[in-house]
């Protein structure tokens, strides 16, 4: 017999975000952080729509929301102050959410770690390391010692233990023990380069200052990327350390207010808030999975912040493995299921990583000949936008992406029983069958409908209309009609993760995608099905 379902090594935002998930469907989860408190200084500071939908899933948002800023634009310029790329973040997205924010790390862990506390089956201890990981064939034992702070930093207190459980997760950051213990390899792309990043709140949280609200300056002289709002405390700098500069002298007050004199800030008007040199790496772990060793975030992957994409790609982890484990963990699902996790999230993490160091060696180049280059491309309109990848293979009907399968499902403003919002606040999250037509449960078969009850899909007939059905809701906005329409389907599942697992026709049709959902998800039996009428709205 194991302690727990799931040891999690390291509690950053990821490791959070994905104990919150395990525990809001009851899984016992013991996290450990050698770090005897959380961290108190903001690093990651971007999130997009996708990852504030997640944290809305999961109950973060209710504060969060109205401390993270939505950013309009990003906004890339030369030298000279000629604009060279121009990020549209104003156009409409499917998560319900605006499309970029900029915020403050400690309030985003405040209001994860208020939705971690609502589930008293994950336990949480700090300032224990792990030093020894052993892989069973039924479970993994985890070695741990217990640290404490002191002047010179952490030390042992002599105190140590061992822990069993199911499975272990990695999200112990770029320096992964876990990762390095089980023996994962990292896969290097290239992309190296160490920049000073500093935070500053102005004494005056309004003070206007002359910079984007996001930007880039690619000046060979020095480049620059700086955000005005990162959450409603301060501003961030980051500068590229030129050749031969010594990182220590850079990380000094002294430099530091000498970098932002050209905007008018300095020691009289703003406080250093956190001032440090980062290498910036391109990462990537050979396998997020060894035997019943998983990683996520930093542990995984590390990509160039030009694309703003860590830690999202963190939180995109922690949402595909959840609902996997969940379905393993429950017995629901065989193990082999757990294998899609890296076939899934691998490709899409290594795509924004070469996505970021494209972007990166647009930023950083110092040649004067490739930089004219390079500004007359941008200026002519030669080079072709980013495009942000999605899922192309894994737990999809037909196994890949299509322009609708793989891609993000639909959240739009509905109404049940006189209530109005956001579809996942009225209908919760999981699996979603969403339908324009009424008949989309006629034609399913007893084996058929025991799928929708074993993964305990939500489902409802979606229409403009307010009809007396239990399982109707309306489409306040006609944003679900003309979803339908664009995707050329009256009859969608969504995952967990919220991203569309298929489409049908009619109810015929749903029976053979339910079919080839249940062996996708390596389901290992349905059981008897329950009478599902009012199932998604009432329960």
């Amino acid at each position: 017999m194991v302690d727990v379902d799931v040891i999690q090594v390291g509690f950053g935002p990821v490791g959070q975000v994905h104990a919150a998930l395990l525990g809001a469907q009851g899984h016992s989860v013991a996290a450990f952080d050698k770090w005897p408190g959380t961290y108190p200084l903001p690093r990651a500071g971007h999130l997009d729509h996708e990852i504030m939908r997640i944290l809305q899933g999961i109950g973060a948002t209710d504060t969060f929301r109205l401390q993270a800023i939505p950013i309009p634009d990003y906004d890339w310029v030369n030298a000279a102050g000629e604009l060279l790329l121009h990020i549209d973040w104003n156009a409409p997205t499917p998560s319900g959410w605006k499309s970029d924010y900029l915020f403050y790390q400690p309030e985003l862990e405040e209001a994860v770690l208020e939705a971690v506390g609502r589930h008293p089956s994950v336990s949480v201890e700090l300032g224990w390391e792990a030093i020894g990981v052993t892989n069973h064939p039924d479970h993994v034992e985890v070695r741990l010692r217990q640290l404490e702070k002191t002047a010179e930093g952490l030390r042992p207190t002599g105190a140590e233990k061992t822990v069993t459980a199911r499975y272990l997760i990695g999200a112990d950051g770029a320096n992964s023990f876990v990762r390095r213990q089980v023996g994962i390899e990292w896969e290097d792309l290239g992309f190296e380069e160490d920049w000073l990043v500093t935070d500053i709140e102005p004494h005056d949280r309004d003070m206007v200052i002359d910079m984007p609200d996001a930007g880039q300056i690619c000046d060979p002289a020095r480049p620059v990327s700086l955000f005005r709002w990162l959450g409603r405390h301060t501003a961030r700098w980051e500068f590229m350390l030129l050749d031969g500069e010594d990182p220590e002298v850079m990380a000094q007050d002294e430099t530091i207010w000498s970098l932002l004199s050209r905007w008018g800030v300095d020691s009289s008007n703003a406080t250093i808030v956190r001032k440090k040199v980062y290498g910036f790496r391109s990462l990537i772990a050979s396998t997020f999975r060894r035997e019943r060793t998983l990683l996520i975030g930093d542990s995984a992957h590390l990509m160039p912040p030009f694309m703003g994409q860590g830690l999202s790609s963190g939180i995109r982890d922690a949402v595909n493995l959840a609902w996997k484990l969940d379905l393993v963990l429950t017995g629901r699902a065989e193990d082999a299921l757990l294998d899609a996790y890296t076939i899934e999230r691998r490709p899409h993490a290594r795509a924004l990583i070469q996505t970021s160091m494209d972007l990166g060696k647009v930023v950083c180049m110092s040649d004067p000949d490739e930089v004219a280059a390079r500004d007359a491309a941008f200026l002519a309109g030669e080079v072709p936008p980013a495009v942000f990848p999605w899922l192309y293979e894994g737990v999809l009907d037909g196994g890949e992406s299509t322009e609708v399968v793989g891609r993000l499902g639909l959240q739009a403003r509905v109404a049940i029983d006189g209530r109005d919002g956001l579809a996942d606040d009225l209908l919760g999250t999981g699996w979603t069958l969403l339908s324009s037509r009424a008949d989309y449960l006629d034609e399913l078969s007893a084996e058929q409908r025991a799928i929708i009850d074993s993964l305990g899909m939500r489902h409802a007939h979606v229409s403009q209309a307010e009809l007396d059905s239990q399982n109707s809701i309306v489409d306040i906005d006609a944003d679900y009609s003309r979803w339908f329409t664009q995707v050329g389907a009256p009859i969608v599942i969504v995952r967990p993760d919220y991203y569309v697992f298929g489409l049908a026709k009619d109810s015929a049709d749903l029976g053979g995608l339910l079919e080839r959902l249940a062996a996708a998800t390596e389901l290992t039996g349905t059981g008897q099905a329950n009478e599902l009428t009012g199932q998604l709205i009432h329960d």
